[in-house]
């Protein structure tokens, strides 16, 4: 067996119930490389192994090597594994098997040829049977349809041998006693946990997915000469069409550490048959409208051929039951893992394979079949690749390009092995602008030499002054019409010598971006706008370049040589329709063309990204506020904010300010140019939780509402509390310290076109009144009174404390105004005590008095109130202050009465 046949089969290894194969290996003429790693006996090797297989490690190749296999696990480990024991070189001859074992149409094959050995299956797996290698005779042992093991006349060529099955490789590796020792190493197929279908969106799960397989019965060809060779007689050929939404499956695979683009897919039906189709995922690479989730996958199917033995509807009559179509399932093709049967293949037979016409890296040419030789009809330069497609091609069986030997030569052109580009790689020389008259064959589907078209176009290949690309431009726009400047020295670098010619002839006053692309190599113009149903970014000119002095200055012909400094990039961001999008890397080609002719000079590529700042940069949270880094505000209403009392009320609405959890809130706001966009909003996406973390089972609208939600300097959004929450008349603020949830919405620069704009975050805000979550405090802890007469007590000896232990606050009056006790709070409504218990002392003066200011004959009066001992003991205080939001705090201090104290 040699290196370059083992390599194909490993590769070529296919799933068990309908394609299993196992390698056998002997010495080697030819030698392997050895890995670094090696390890020194059979017992520490597969030790090794079971410990990469138990940390969640799988294997992405197993390569024979002499005496073992190479494996290859998907961290990029390599372990190399050898016999314990000498194996035995296979017999020559007829005995010589066992180099490749395969079920193909129910039978084993060796090597190739058919034995006479049915692949039997064991009814409660639902899987083949494996053959094995006795270790006592050397020999393949087969199952017959009792499922009793046979001794075969075949001898396997070597002592250890591999078994892909199901998408696991079991080595089977003798030791040094000669006992057959196993492991069992997981690919990435068998590691797949999860396959489930979504919208196009990548939103929702899909139920039904549909694809309509085109397929014709094709005439045979003799004459054709592209990659995939002449159409033999009595097959069927086979495509969709993916211009349709119904034929891609677009999945999610898990774990998402599976990279499922290098898996081949199957589909089969409710019995384990397997469709004759293969399939294969391309990742998703696109922006989502939410959080971008990692393991989506276009999944469709590979345009093939199939052997229909003179039955044009035997590859169609696989996917239906009685007429009806088949639910199908997906399934790597090398593991058993399958998705839901929730796939219909339609089958829909062709009796045509229009292609229409012929494009050149996506621009219309000519019609298929229709020559384009007069004049040029298309324009390249030296380096270029050149991608050549038809309208429909899922008609296309095959194509290929072509040139004269001169052409080829003149001017080095390679064409693609897929027989789909050309690149011309040098000039003949370094002022002629050449032809080359390209020939395009192609093949659709129907087949037959009768249908095989060439198609010559003209294509002008033109001398390359200078190309080149720049490093990433990475840039926070500050404005729609934002600009920033790149400097052109790389772009006259390219130049190198020929730099004096091209000021002679470049064209100075136009915009030289020749358009936007996803690509580096500049072939997927990006989407941003529409222009007669081509997609290109021209239509709604987001981007303009221009050859610039400075910021403000055009270079001129006259004054290019000495001042070009600079690229300078014009955005006008469209903020409605698709704009450019934040985050993602678009590659502008700069096309520099001459003055006279308009023909193409050179060109330079800049990619470019712009960025946002971070919400945390616009929405500053308050650390007074927000503690501990967590996105819940203690929202203490401030009384400056109360404005509008309650209908038929003397107290407040009890209102918080969002913007004192902020800073500069509006400010930050109006400098990311965010006006219209942003917006404040109850969010009943999850329940409401109180102030000890416990579910209310309600969600947040129940408990309050968001007032001038699009916040301004005049209308500044607030979080209301609903007064009467459970609609019974009477007040019940049952929204105060509970943790609202609030959603912030808003797009930077107001660009709401697309998501990549766009911020949204929910924070908690937890409303609270700062005196009612405050307490009355007493000096030292307890304040003493006459247990036989009256005491006045002053604010030096009872006070109040808000939520902040570090405020202190007076509760007795301040003065008097309009008939109004004015307090040394503004929020503070009213305060008033009592006694807790009268047998202890009476309170003679509840309410605090009204300060009186000195005067000639008297001195001043500080505001008081008054109790009078009844006997000696000590006693609560009781403290009543009620603030303007309509919450009354309800507290008290320790009162002690003695004898002989008073004032």
């Amino acid at each position: 067996m040699n290196k370059k046949f083992l390599s194909a089969i490993l590769f070529g290894a296919l799933m068990v119930s309908s394609t299993g194969t196992f390698v056998s290996c002997k010495d080697y003429d030819d030698d392997i490389d050895r890995i670094d790693n090696t390890l020194n006996d059979l017992k520490s090797q597969i030790a090794a192994l079971q410990t990469e297989v138990a940390n969640g490690n799988w294997v992405t190749s197993v390569t024979p090597t002499e005496g073992g296999f190479t494996v290859v696990f998907k961290d990029g480990k390599t372990y190399t594994i050898v016999n314990g024991k000498d194996g035995e070189k296979g017999d020559k001859g007829e005995d010589g098997k066992g180099t490749e074992v395969a079920v193909k149409d129910g039978y084993w094959y060796i090597d190739g040829e058919k034995t006479d050995y049915l692949a039997v299956t064991s009814e409660d797996l639902k899987e083949v049977k494996v053959p094995y290698i006795n270790e006592e005779d050397g020999y393949w042992y087969f199952y017959n349809d009792k499922g009793e093991a046979e001794k075969s006349p075949y001898k396997a060529t070597g002592a250890a041998y591999a078994v892909n099955d199901g998408g696991v490789f079991t080595l089977y590796m003798p030791d040094a006693n000669g006992v057959m020792q196993t492991i069992k190493l997981p690919t990435a197929a068998s590691a797949i946990s999860s396959i489930e279908f979504l919208d196009n969106d990548y939103q929702a799960i899909k139920d039904l997915n549909e694809i309509t397989l085109l397929y014709w019965d094709a005439a045979a060809t003799t004459e054709w000469k592209g990659p995939r060779g002449n159409i033999s007689n009595n097959i069927t050929t086979y495509s969709t069409d993916l211009s349709g939404n119904n034929n891609v499956l677009y999945t999610r695979i898990a774990p998402s550490s599976v990279d499922a683009s290098e898996l081949a897919f199957s589909l089969i039906d409710t019995k384990d048959n397997v469709a004759s189709i293969a399939l294969a995922a391309k990742k998703y690479d696109g922006m989502l409208t939410r959080a971008a989730e990692n393991g989506l996958y276009d999944i469709t199917v590979v345009p093939g051929s199939y052997a229909d033995g003179g039955d044009a509807n035997k590859l169609a009559n696989q996917f239906l039951s009685s007429g009806a179509n088949k639910a199908m399932a997906l399934k790597p093709a090398t593991a058993n893992y399958r998705s839901l049967f929730n796939v219909k293949v339609i089958p829909n037979k062709q009796t045509t394979a229009p292609l229409t016409n012929i494009n050149l890296n996506g621009n219309y040419v000519t019609i298929v079949g229709v020559d384009k030789t007069t004049g040029v009809a298309y324009q390249t330069k030296v380096g270029q690749e050149v991608v050549v497609s038809v309208t429909k091609e899922c008609n296309l069986y095959d194509m290929y390009l072509s040139a004269s030997e001169e052409d080829k030569a003149l001017f080095g052109i390679i064409f693609s092995e897929d027989g789909r580009s050309f690149k011309a790689t040098k000039s003949p020389d370094n002022v002629t602008d050449a032809t080359i008259d390209l020939e395009v064959y192609t093949l659709p589907n129907i087949g037959g030499n009768s249908n095989i078209k060439k198609t010559t176009i003209r294509v002008e290949i033109n001398r390359t002054l200078g190309e080149a690309t720049y490093d990433k431009q990475t840039k926070q726009p500050n404005k729609t019409n934002y600009s920033f400047l790149v400097s052109a020295d790389k772009l006259k670098a390219s130049l190198s010598s020929d730099l004096n010619a091209w000021y002679a002839s470049v064209k100075t006053d136009v915009n030289v971006l020749q358009n936007i692309y996803d690509d580096e190599a500049c072939t997927v113009i990006s989407d941003l706008g529409t222009n007669g149903g081509a997609t290109t970014n021209m239509n709604n000119k987001q981007v303009a370049v221009t050859m610039n002095v400075d910021n403000d200055n055009q270079v001129t012909p006259a004054n290019i040589a000495t001042k070009l400094n600079y690229l300078k990039f014009q955005l006008d961001i469209n903020k409605t329709v698709k704009p450019l999008k934040i985050g993602k890397t678009y590659y502008a080609k700069l096309s520099f063309v001459d003055k006279t002719s308009n023909i193409e000079l050179n060109y330079v590529v800049v990619p470019f990204e712009l960025t946002k700042p971070e919400l945390n940069t616009i929405l500053v949270k308050e650390s007074g506020v927000f503690r501990d880094g967590k996105d819940l505000a203690q929202a203490y209403m401030y009384w400056g904010d109360a404005t509008t009392k309650v209908t038929g009320k003397s107290y407040y609405q009890s209102n918080y300010y969002i913007d004192r959890a902020f800073t500069d809130m509006q400010k930050k706001l109006s400098d990311a140019k965010m006006v219209t966009s942003p917006t404040f909003a109850i969010d009943d996406a999850n329940n409401v939780l109180d102030a000890e973390g416990k579910d209310t089972g309600k969600k947040a609208s129940y408990f309050a509402s968001i007032v001038n939600p699009v916040p301004s300097s005049t209308n500044r959004a607030h979080v209301s509390l609903k007064e009467d929450t459970d609609g019974n008349g009477s007040r019940d603020v049952a929204g105060y310290k509970k943790d609202l949830n609030v959603k912030f919405t808003g797009a930077y620069l107001d660009v709401t076109g697309d998501d990549s704009w766009k911020y949204a975050k929910t924070y908690q805000f937890r409303v609270m009144s700062p005196i009612l979550e405050g307490e009355a405090v007493a000096a030292n802890n307890v304040v003493e009174v006459s247990a036989t007469g009256r005491t006045k007590l002053y604010k030096e000896n009872i006070w109040a404390k808000t939520y902040n232990n570090d405020v202190k606050y007076d509760i007795f009056a301040k003065g008097k105004a309009a008939g109004v006790i004015e307090w040394y709070r503004s929020d503070i409504a009213n305060v008033t005590f009592s006694t807790g218990n009268k047998n202890v002392f009476e309170v003679t003066v509840a309410t605090p008095t009204v300060p009186v200011a000195a005067t000639a004959t008297a001195p001043a009066v500080d505001s008081y109130i008054e109790v009078e001992g009844v006997t000696e003991n000590t006693a609560k205080l009781k403290v009543a202050v009620d603030d303007i939001w309509g919450y009354t705090l309800n507290s008290s201090v320790d009162i002690k009465t003695t004898l002989n104290t008073g004032k």
